[in-house]
């Protein structure tokens, strides 16, 4: 029988004991990249946290169907691939391998499906079917398909929006084709040079909306137990889709609503549009895929997680420490006169209070630090008994927390190589990353007396700054 746990269910905005339509099986969607460039160390952290929810609750016992899509057809991607003078689909899927190849290095488990928006195509256009047979779709002149929003008496339900504020709130020119100011696209006629299928309505794509609702029904059926998200995708991302789901199906589209707050840097959230972002390739590539892990479940997912050069130092501390003990858990042998309390068999009851409590992922890493302080203070009093509860322990970490790599080893050399290339140039080398970064921010929100401050800064300590056609920036100690 799974363990009983509560979430914050943001359609009631309360904490509830988590219930299934089956017991002790879960259908859980979250929603995935759009593979359209890079991902940066924001995407990463919705990505970490549905990776928690999965680990979580299969710690708990729970038969997990986890399903995290890939948004391969979308404006972004052919508003890129336009630039680089390549075949939007083409793009789409040299990023989808890219992803792959970040969320590999964050030590995530394989989500059960995988779904990709091209693939989807006849039940994205039967699910729009079934919406407009059903009264809440309209076809208008060119081939296009809108949601009527009116039609769905309870719009707004998860974001807590008001629809005739929201109505009233709509400042731009509105489509005259339109009947109400909030409805909006299921599917978009076809426009050339950009990919298009055959449909009853002409050759064309779905709306960005209609593509989670399609392949969260494929793999997951009519109705989900949770359903996961950035905040900022709960308006009007998942607010469409539970009114288009629910107006196609009958039924509730999804009983349990969980959101990941922002990662923040500075006072700004990290995104390409600001461009104050952090490549997850090049984070991964300087200070390994642990600590950006670490980081990220080292806050409750619903706290804003503000970026510092304090909270990377921390982490890089924090994740040496933890698999410097993993290696030396190993070495421990039972004391001929064993005399350790209770206290290493009950962490990890303690850490699955935690979990079971909104999935607290950083009040659980704190009684882990709290056992790892017991157990080198007593490691010469273990008993045979001790040693394999500390053995389950480390496991229970590496499994239900992602925080323990498979081989602790990697991870420290990882960590002392950083270690030496940051004392043989004699600066620290995630100061000046920050204040790069704090330069980007800077210089997008046109405030140039900071950014040139910083480069006068980084200068005075012998740090020459290059600016990179593609937008980056380099650095290099002046000889």
């Amino acid at each position: 029988m799974a363990r009983e746990l509560k979430v914050h269910n943001n359609l009631t905005r309360k904490k509830e004991v988590f219930q299934t339509i089956e017991p002790g099986k879960v259908k859980f969607y979250s929603c995935g990249p759009t593979t359209y460039d890079f991902l940066h160390i924001g995407n990463a952290r919705a990505l970490v946290v549905g990776d928690l929810f999965n680990r979580v609750l299969k710690a708990f016992g729970y038969d997990v169907t986890f399903v995290r899509n890939y948004t391969d057809v979308d404006d972004k991607i052919i508003d890129r691939a336009k630039e680089l003078k390549r075949d939007p689909i083409e793009h789409a899927a040299l990023f989808v391998k890219e992803c792959e190849t970040d969320m590999n290095s964050l030590g995530m488990m394989p989500a059960t499906h995988t779904p990709k928006v091209t693939e989807t195509m006849p039940e994205i256009i039967k699910m729009i079917e079934d919406i407009i047979k059903n009264g809440s779709g309209y076809v208008v002149e060119g081939g296009e398909v809108l949601f009527n929003v009116p039609s769905f008496a309870e719009y707004g339900k998860l974001s807590k929006k008001d629809l005739e504020s929201l109505q009233h709130g709509i400042r731009v020119d509105v489509d005259s084709r339109k009947k109400n100011p909030s409805d909006f696209v299921l599917w978009k006629p076809a426009k050339a040079g950009e990919p298009a299928w055959d449909s009853p309505w002409g050759k064309g794509r779905p709306g960005w909306h209609i593509e989670c609702s399609a392949m969260a029904k494929k793999f997951l059926g009519p109705t989900l137990d949770l359903h996961h998200g950035g905040v900022d995708l709960m308006f009007p991302h998942h607010e469409n889709e539970i009114a288009q789901s629910e107006a196609a199906n009958k039924c509730p589209f999804c009983n349990n609503w969980a959101h990941n707050e922002f990662l923040n840097f500075g006072t700004e959230k990290m995104s390409k549009s600001l461009g104050n972002v952090i490549k997850i390739r090049d984070f991964v590539e300087k200070y390994g895929g642990q600590v950006l892990r670490h980081i990220l479940l080292s806050v409750h997912y619903r706290a804003r997680l503000e970026w510092s050069d304090e909270v990377l130092q921390r982490a890089l501390d924090e994740v040496k420490r933890i698999h410097e003990f993993a290696l030396e858990a190993k070495t421990y042998t039972s004391a001929a006169n064993p005399s350790a309390d209770g206290t290493i068999s009950e962490t990890i009851e303690k850490m699955m209070e935690e979990l079971s409590n909104d999935f607290n992922s950083a009040g659980a890493l704190g009684h882990f630090f709290s056992f790892i302080r017991y157990v080198k203070a007593n490691k010469d009093k273990l008993s045979a008994e001790n040693i394999v509860q500390v053995n389950n322990t480390i496991k229970f970490v590496e499994e239900a927390l992602g925080l323990i790599n498979k081989d602790p080893q990697a991870v420290i050399d990882a960590l002392h190589k950083h270690d030496q290339d940051t004392s043989s140039t004699g600066v620290d080398a995630a100061w000046i990353e920050g204040l790069i970064e704090e330069r980007k921010a800077a210089k997008a929100a046109k405030n140039w007396a900071r950014a040139d401050e910083i480069r006068k800064e980084l200068t005075q300590k012998s740090i020459e700054l290059k600016d990179n056609p593609d937008g980056s920036t380099s650095w290099k100690v002046q000889s």
